[in-house]
């Protein structure tokens, strides 16, 4: 499945680049593009395709097979924003859109359902409950005072 050793060592990798960036943090005042796609692209986003890779994204939507390794992509692409400074969302609302037009380009929101029965009673019950049972408090306190 998800090779390991290989994203425990992406992970030692940030790592220690973050480190360096600290060190180095001193001497940059902005952010360096240049860098966080390099690092973005050569740390992150080779990890998540090797991934993706294994599994039979093609034909079907990844997602619920995906969630891990995600969120492992979405921390390194994280530290890699701090690391090279560049806060800026757009940078990696870019980065995550072409991920998401390359891998998630089959999950509609066709493939969601509603949820059932008894999820939607225990969400509009306690709802219905207290609009009942609120004027019949207030009229049993204000007939007992």
């Amino acid at each position: 499945m998800v090779n390991y050793r290989s994203s425990l060592a992406a992970r030692c990798l940030v790592i220690c680049l973050a480190i360096i960036g600290t060190v180095e943090a001193k001497h940059l005042a902005s952010c360096d593009k240049t860098l966080f796609h390099m690092y973005t692209h050569q740390y992150c986003i080779s990890h998540f395709s090797n991934f993706m890779e294994e599994i039979d994204y093609q034909s079907k939507c990844p997602w619920p097979a995906t969630r891990r390794p995600y969120f492992m992509l979405t921390r390194c692409v994280e530290q890699v924003a701090n690391l090279t400074r560049c806060v800026e969302p757009s940078l990696r609302d870019e980065v995550f859109l072409r991920l998401h037009q390359a891998y998630f380009s089959l999950c509609t929101r066709a493939q969601m359902s509603d949820p059932g029965l008894p999820v939607l009673l225990l969400l509009i019950l306690p709802c219905i409950v207290t609009t009942f049972l609120l004027p019949l408090v207030c009229t049993l306190i204000a007939t007992n005072q």
